[in-house]
């Protein structure tokens, strides 16, 4: 009988360890980190013998907070506590192949030939990791550990929902709905999984679909955050910015709200234009001393797009203290240089700008502002010179106007005209280039003597001429240089037929009146 007792006490020990393990790993699942730890450091006290076990558990949860550091720390202890657990080799893995990929491969390999490529625990999480990696994901391995993770155990619905995973990030829509079903049929109705049904449709831009699923999500538990955050991503997408912020707020109320967090909803704030509910977040980290840079580096911003260019200034300088300068991105220079063109500093201004091109040469859009700076203080020819270093053969029309209207008012009007033909080639339905080149060729014939101007406006009237009133001005500039232009040449009639044009516009035009009663 005694036997009996101890045997039914270890069994109700292993049920209640099992549930642990399963609500800890509902926590990870629900953001909910330091529920999940605190199980995990209760289980590492009390169950020494599986000690190797928790610590890649704790690590993992480290790992997805992004903290490497703490998550090497826990999968060295796991190693230490008990060698033979492969779930820390790719803890170990994961934290090092960034730095080092031969070491964090090797890592890889260590737990995949302990196991002889057949624990699906290790196979998924391997997989896992190459599926998250943003730009750096490897999804054919992925896919590849994967199926074997099936042929092992073809009922794990974690593998299915991974593999989902990784053929949507391949924009495999219809296997990746396949993989989905299959883990359906398996965990019938887990919120995670119409979660993912509402990304894959999110993604697809089946905004519709996607709040359904989000909702049948909620309705099995209205406490799961993260499907919060993705109806806040969708309504932010889609610019339902109230509704963005309230499920936004919602998904920090449900999962463990810490510094890192509130600095993705001060991020978040930030990227949907709600920059002085953002700056309000950045302060209260900063009052906490909250260890990042980048709170410096988005309240600048905000403060720029706020127009309050001193405090941008202030911000930026600190986060340029803060960070390594090979950190720094091409937006940072930006952003710096126009704070400081704002404030005057143009010398310093422009010299931001131009490390933000060095740094991104797609940025050559960067000079545009540059030019602008100097066009708005009249210094045409300095922005000629910057609006020219944005032309290449795939400069669209503005880029054009702006260097021509530089060139038109440094009186440089032959190359005014060159820059207004392109606006033309580019945009022949659009009224302004034939404007910009009859008044750069009025202007290279001052006394109207060759007409230079005259086919330009000729064809500015046609072009505007059936949008009625619309352009109304610039009907009437072209029809008072044509009739003066017939005037200097001694053709009344046809002087007279445009001086008449403009009074059908401008019934008190002083020239028109004047030039009809010339003889």
């Amino acid at each position: 009988m005694k036997h009996v007792i101890i045997f039914i006490s270890t069994l109700l020990i292993s049920f209640s360890v099992f549930a642990q393990n399963e609500q800890a790993q509902k926590f990870v699942e629900k953001e909910m980190y330091n529920s999940a730890t605190s199980i995990y450091k209760g289980l590492l006290k009390s169950n020494v013998k599986k000690a190797g076990e928790y610590y890649y558990y704790l690590g993992d949860i480290c790992w997805r907070k992004e903290k490497i550091d703490s998550a090497k720390y826990y999968f060295m202890e796991g190693i230490k506590a008990d060698e033979t657990v492969p779930l820390n080799y790719v803890g170990i893995g994961m934290v090092t192949i960034q730095t080092n990929s031969t070491e964090g491969l090797k890592s890889f390999d260590k737990a995949l030939s302990m196991t002889a490529q057949k624990n699906v625990q290790v196979l998924n999480a391997i997989a896992e990791y190459y599926i998250v990696q943003g730009e750096k994901a490897d999804l054919p391995k992925a896919i590849d550990l994967l199926k074997k993770s099936t042929e092992a155990d073809p009922k794990n619905a974690a593998t299915w929902i991974l593999m989902g995973d990784a053929y949507g990030r391949q924009s495999e829509g219809s296997k990746q709905v396949e993989c989905y079903g299959k883990a359906e049929n398996l965990f019938h109705s887990i919120p995670v999984l119409k979660m993912k049904y509402g990304k894959l449709y999110s993604a697809a831009r089946n905004n519709d679909l996607a709040v359904k699923y989000f909702n049948e999500g909620l309705q099995i538990d209205s406490t799961f955050g993260p499907i919060y955050k993705e109806l806040g991503d969708l309504y932010s997408r889609t610019k339902k910015y109230d509704l963005a912020i309230v499920n936004y707020q919602k998904y920090l109320k449900f999962i463990d709200r810490n510094d890192d967090v509130e600095f993705k909803y001060g991020d978040f704030l930030f990227r949907n234009g709600n920059y002085k509910e953002a700056i309000v977040v950045f302060n209260s980290l900063e009052a906490k001393k909250y260890d990042s840079p980048y709170i410096y580096n988005r309240r600048a911003i905000a403060y720029y797009q706020l127009e309050n260019y001193k405090q941008a200034q202030a911000d930026m300088e600190t986060y340029f203290k803060k960070i390594n300068a090979v950190k720094a991105k091409s937006a940072d220079y930006e952003y710096y240089g126009k704070t400081l063109l704002k404030l005057g500093q143009d010398s310093i201004g422009i010299q931001q700008l131009q490390q933000a091109v060095k740094l991104d040469t797609n940025r050559i859009d960067l000079y545009g502002e540059i030019g602008t700076y100097y066009f708005n203080k009249s210094d045409y020819a300095k922005a000629s010179q910057y609006y020219s270093k944005q032309v290449t053969p795939k400069a669209d029309a503005k880029i054009f106007y702006d260097l021509g209207q530089a060139y038109y008012f440094n009186k440089e009007y032959v190359l005014a005209d060159s820059a207004f033909q392109k606006i033309i080639v580019l945009k022949p339905a659009v009224y302004l280039g034939y404007l910009w080149r009859a008044r750069a060729n009025a202007a290279l014939d001052p006394e109207t003597k060759t007409g230079a101007a005259k086919p330009h406006y000729e064809k500015l009237i046609e072009v505007c001429s059936a949008s009625g009133t619309k352009y109304k001005a610039e009907l009437i500039e072209a029809n008072e240089y044509i009739a003066y232009y017939y005037t200097v040449n001694r053709d009344k009639v046809k002087a007279d037929a445009a001086w008449k044009n403009v009074l059908a516009l401008d019934p008190a035009n002083a020239k028109a009146i004047n030039g009809l009663k010339m003889k």
